[in-house]
């Protein structure tokens, strides 16, 4: 069961990185899609600072896609390593979804579009779903194969 997590972190992991890199190299055509028109002019422009803060989010997704590399490779107390940081990204996701809901409640005043933000939030919710699943309803998944042979007694050849 370890080899189909960690093939999941993998693909986690590189998922992560060619989601991330566009939004710090490419920041304005990323934001492009999503920014709200200007009501008196029907334009759409990304602001310069949304652009950075845009690029500070994909370095984020980008920095914490470092421990979960860092832990596809079964090692000593794996489990917890796996655990503290599914945890961490359960939290940042629970409360991006509470920023992206409430925006989504009113998005004239976001700048970004209904769409942009429903769509959002709709995208973290395979991740959310599968680190809570692993976390709270499934934690033996997180463990090594050796960490699982020995809590169930048997020895691995």
């Amino acid at each position: 069961m370890t080899r189909i997590f960690q093939i999941g972190l993998a693909i986690e992991s590189f998922l992560n990185i060619v989601g991330a890199v566009p939004f710090v190299l490419y920041p304005d055509w990323c934001l492009s899609f999503a920014v709200a028109a200007d009501p008196e002019t029907g334009a759409s422009s990304v602001p310069p600072s949304s652009a950075v803060l845009w690029q500070f989010y994909g370095v984020m997704v980008l920095a914490l896609t470092v421990p979960l590399i860092q832990c596809i490779p079964d090692s000593e107390a794996v489990a917890e390593k796996r655990r503290i940081i599914f945890q961490t990204l359960i939290a940042g996701e629970v409360l991006l979804e509470a920023v992206l809901l409430w925006h989504a409640a009113r998005p004239a005043q976001s700048g970004f579009t209904l769409t942009a933000l429903l769509l959002s939030a709709v995208n973290l919710l395979p991740a959310l779903s599968w680190h809570s699943f692993v976390v709270y309803i499934n934690p033996g998944l997180m463990r090594s194969d050796d960490e699982a042979a020995a809590k169930s007694g048997k020895k691995k050849l």
